[in-house]
């Protein structure tokens, strides 16, 4: 998992340099991202409540951080939508393919991580959990680079 989580750490910190280099001047929705973080959040405090719940007590935690995990996506597909609607796409420019790519890449890797958590024996909790945080820090690398920074 540490071999991993390295080569995720660089991928993405690639990702964040490209969005950096070729960030435009689209609006995003300082708002949304808001409330994708604090899914996010929430999802991994619910991670950490089922990481440490033991066993027995695991599962409901476990549901609360599938459900958080899916709403996030779900924030995410409606940001896209609404990107696009304002002409803002893949093949819009290189702020497009940057956005999209980091974004869609990371919430590629929550889906994943949602597949994993639904069908992982118990004993693989604690390495998931450790999935679940790191993906949860590169998203606060996102927002506060893509929204806050842009912001700005």
């Amino acid at each position: 998992m540490a071999m991993f989580l390295i080569a995720e750490t660089v991928f993405f910190f690639l990702l964040i340099l490209a969005f950096v280099y070729f960030r435009g001047t689209a609006k995003l929705s300082l708002e949304a991202g808001g409330i994708d973080t604090a899914l996010l959040l929430a999802s991994s405090l619910s991670m950490w409540r089922a990481a440490s719940s033991g066993t027995g007590g695991s599962r409901p935690w476990l549901a609360v951080t599938l459900l958080l995990g899916a709403a996030f996506l779900i924030g995410q597909g409606i940001q896209y939508l609404h990107l696009i609607r304002d002409g803002v796409t893949l093949s819009q420019g290189a702020f497009g393919t940057t956005f999209f790519t980091l974004t869609g890449m990371h919430g590629l890797h929550v889906l994943a991580g949602l597949i994993a958590l639904a069908i992982a024996p118990a004993p693989a909790l604690r390495s998931m959990a450790l999935y679940w945080y790191f993906f949860t820090a590169v998203w606060l690398a996102i927002f506060l680079v893509a929204y806050v920074w842009s912001a700005a």
